[in-house]
C-alpha cells in the first residue's frame, strides 16, 4: 500500500538576518521607522512588553511582523548623538514553528559615534534571594538622587527569568544606576509599591577587556596546519548585584466584622501589629463579657461572647477604638460604631433547629424515653506523641469557664499497672486549650481519664467521659544539625527551614556555633538574616532614607537528616556570591495575599 506524503522534515532552524533600513551600526540616522528582513515568514510574540528600547520611549512604540520583515516605529522624537538599541528579547519566532531567533539586537545612532559599552548584573528579590524577573534596570549620567523619583531613565535594560540584565549603548562615563518594578511602565520610581534597588555611589566607568587566545590546528600529529587568532571581549562592569525591595507600607485598618454565631464575632484587620483595639459596649452593659483570641499574626480577633444575656442579643453595637494608617503612613487613632448582628441565614437556622429539638423533647415524653444530650462540650484534638519540647495539651471547641480536679486522673503505666499520679493543668489565654504541666517523662506510656462532667464551658455545655492515652517521645526519635559559621558580622538569626521556606526552628543573636536540637528525619535549608537593627526579624530597605534592606544570607545546599543523625556542617557566609546561594530545591514561599 502506498504511503502518502508525510510533509518532509520538521523545521527546526530559526529565521536567519538578512537586511535591514537602517542598516544595523549606522550613523546619523533620522528615520523613525526601521524594517527588518529575515529569510523566513515571521510572528512576533508579545512585542509590547518584550521588547526593551533604550533610551526608553515615552510613547509606545509600535512593532508587527509583516511577512518575512519586522517593522518598529518609534513614536518619541529622535534625541541627537544618542545611540539607540533594541532588543527584540527572544520575541521573533517564524511563522510555522516558531523558532525563535535568540539574543537579537538592533543598534543605530543618531549622531557620529555609535556607544557601544555594556553594563551587566542580576537582580534578586533581598527577602528571599530569588531571581527577580521583568525587572526594568536603569542608568543616570547625573549624580542626582531625585532623579530616581522624577526623571525616566536614560538608558535601560530589563531582568530575564535568572535575574540578569544587560543595559547597552552606554558611553565611558559615571551612571548611578537603579532597578525598578515598574507598575506604570513610566520608568520612573513614582509609586510606593513599585520594588526597588538603588546603590549609593556611581558606577565605575564601563569599559571593556579584550582577551587574545590562539588555536592551533594540526594536520596530523606532529604537523601544523594553521594557528588562528581569537579575540575575546568582556563588557565591565558585567556582575553587578541587586537586592530588590518593597518599601515597608503599614496599611494598618479595619476591614470588617463578621458574627456568624451567638457566641462569637470576628474583626478582620489588615495588618494589625501595634496594639490590641478596645471594645466600649452601647446598646448593652457589661464586663469581662468577652475572651479574645487572635490569629497569629493578629489581623484576625475572635472574641467569645461569655456573657449569655449578651449572647442572647441578635445585635450587639459597640466603639471600636483602634490604631490607622493616615494619607502620610502615620498611625493615629480612630473609633468606628458597629454592629455585630446574626445574618438572616443564621436566625432561620437556628429557628428551624430549635422547633426540631422541641419536636424531639415532646417525642421523648410521649414515649417516655431518656433525652438524648445534646449539650456536649467536644475535644477538638488531644495528645497522642509529644514532642520532647512541648507541652501535652487538650484543645476543646469553647473556651473553658471551669473544671473539677477531682474528676480529672492521670496515670503513668509501670510494668502492665496503671500507677496515679498527681495531675497539674493550665488553660491558656484563649481558655480553649488546657495544659498539661505534670513532668511528663519520655519513654512513659500514661493515661488520662476525665469524668462526665469535669470540664465545662460558658454555654451550658459539658463533656462527656473521655479516655486519653499519650506518650512523651525520645531522644533517639529526633536529630541534630549544627552549623559552624564563618564571616558573620553583627547581629543575626540563623533560621532552619523546610522545603516551603516554612520556619522550623529560629536562634537570634547567635555566635559562631549554632546548634539545632530535636529534629525529626527530613531535608532542612539554613538561612541567616543580619539583623541591623536588632529587631528580631527581617527588615526591608527605604529609599528616602537611604536604608539598604538587611542583608540574607542561604547555606547552598539542603541538609538532609534521619532519625538518630547528627549532621556538623562548616558554613563560610561569604564564600559563594549571593545569587549562587539559594538551593535550587527550596520552594519560593508565597506572599500571603492581602
Amino acid at each position: 500500500m502506498a504511503q502518502g506524503p508525510t510533509g518532509g522534515k520538521r523545521d527546526m532552524t530559526a529565521p536567519t538576518f538578512v537586511k535591514s533600513s537602517p542598516t544595523p551600526n549606522s550613523l546619523n540616522v533620522k528615520e523613525k521607522r526601521i524594517e527588518i528582513d529575515f529569510n523566513e515568514y515571521l510572528q512576533l510574540d508579545n512585542p509590547s512588553q518584550k521588547l526593551i528600547i533604550s533610551p526608553p520611549q515615552k510613547s509606545t512604540p509600535t512593532a508587527k511582523a509583516i511577512g518575512k520583515k519586522i517593522i518598529v516605529e518609534l513614536k518619541d522624537s529622535l534625541q541627537p548623538n544618542t545611540t539607540y538599541t533594541i532588543d527584540f528579547n527572544n520575541s521573533i519566532g517564524d511563522f510555522t514553528e516558531n523558532n525563535i531567533v535568540n539574543d537579537f539586537i538592533y543598534t543605530f545612532s543618531t549622531g557620529d559615534v555609535l556607544d557601544t559599552l555594556t553594563i551587566s548584573g542580576t537582580v534578586l528579590n533581598a527577602e528571599d534571594l530569588t531571581p527577580a524577573n521583568g525587572i526594568t534596570v536603569g542608568i543616570y549620567s547625573s549624580d542626582v538622587d531625585s532623579l530616581f523619583t522624577t526623571t525616566r531613565f536614560e538608558r535601560i535594560g530589563k531582568t530575564n527569568a535568572s535575574g540578569r540584565f544587560s543595559i547597552r549603548g552606554v558611553k565611558a562615563q559615571h551612571y548611578r544606576i537603579f532597578a525598578l518594578e515598574d507598575l506604570n511602565n513610566n520608568y520612573i520610581h513614582d509609586q510606593e509599591g513599585e520594588g526597588i534597588a538603588f546603590q549609593e555611589m556611581e558606577l565605575p566607568i564601563p569599559s571593556v577587556e579584550s582577551t587574545i587566545k590562539w588555536d592551533t590546528l594540526y594536520k596530523d600529529s606532529a604537523t601544523i596546519d594553521t594557528i588562528r587568532k581569537k579575540v575575546t571581549y568582556k563588557f565591565l562592569p558585567d556582575s553587578f548585584m541587586f537586592r530588590l525591595f518593597h518599601k515597608e507600607i503599614r496599611l494598618q485598618e479595619f476591614k470588617k466584622i463578621e458574627r456568624a454565631d451567638r457566641k462569637y464575632f470576628t474583626l478582620f484587620f489588615k495588618k494589625m501589629e501595634k496594639s490590641i483595639p478596645t471594645i466600649q459596649p452601647v446598646n448593652f452593659k457589661a464586663n469581662d463579657w468577652f475572651i479574645l483570641e487572635p490569629s497569629r499574626e493578629t489581623d484576625t480577633l475572635k472574641y467569645w461572647i461569655t456573657d449569655t444575656t449578651i449572647m442572647k442579643m441578635d445585635s450587639l453595637k459597640f466603639v471600636l477604638s483602634y490604631l490607622k494608617t493616615d494619607s502620610v503612613g502615620n498611625l493615629i487613632s480612630q473609633s468606628d460604631t458597629l454592629i455585630a448582628g446574626l445574618n438572616f441565614t443564621y436566625l432561620k437556622e437556628e429557628s428551624k433547629k430549635l422547633k426540631a429539638e422541641e419536636a424531639n423533647e415532646k417525642k421523648y415524653e410521649k414515649r417516655g424515653l431518656k433525652r438524648k444530650r445534646t449539650n456536649i462540650l467536644k475535644i477538638a484534638s488531644k495528645p497522642n506523641s509529644v514532642e520532647i519540647e512541648d507541652t501535652a495539651r487538650i484543645e476543646w471547641t469553647f473556651p473553658v469557664k471551669q473544671y473539677d480536679m477531682d474528676k480529672i486522673h492521670l496515670y503513668y503505666k509501670k510494668d502492665t499497672d496503671d500507677i496515679e499520679m498527681p495531675i497539674q493543668l493550665k488553660l491558656s489565654a484563649n481558655r480553649r486549650n488546657m495544659l498539661i504541666t505534670s513532668e511528663i517523662v519520655s519513654g512513659t506510656n500514661y493515661k488520662m481519664i476525665l469524668d462526665s462532667a469535669a470540664v465545662f464551658d460558658f454555654y451550658g455545655n459539658h463533656n462527656e467521659k473521655e479516655k486519653i492515652s499519650f506518650s512523651r517521645k525520645e531522644e533517639d526519635d529526633y536529630g541534630t544539625i549544627t552549623m559552624n559559621l564563618t564571616n558573620v558580622k553583627g547581629n543575626i538569626i540563623i533560621q532552619l527551614m523546610g522545603a516551603s521556606e516554612n520556619i522550623v526552628k529560629e536562634q537570634k543573636n547567635v555566635s559562631n556555633k549554632v546548634i539545632f536540637n530535636h529534629l525529626h528525619a527530613g531535608t532542612y535549608f539554613v538561612k541567616i538574616i543580619v539583623d541591623a537593627n536588632n529587631d528580631g526579624k527581617w527588615t526591608t530597605g527605604d529609599y528616602k532614607k537611604q536604608l539598604q534592606p538587611e542583608e540574607v544570607y542561604y547555606f547552598y545546599k539542603p541538609i538532609r537528616l534521619r532519625k538518630g543523625w547528627s549532621i556538623e556542617e562548616d558554613w563560610d557566609i561569604q564564600e559563594k556570591k549571593i545569587d549562587q546561594q539559594r538551593p535550587g530545591e527550596l520552594k519560593k514561599k508565597e506572599k500571603k495575599k492581602e
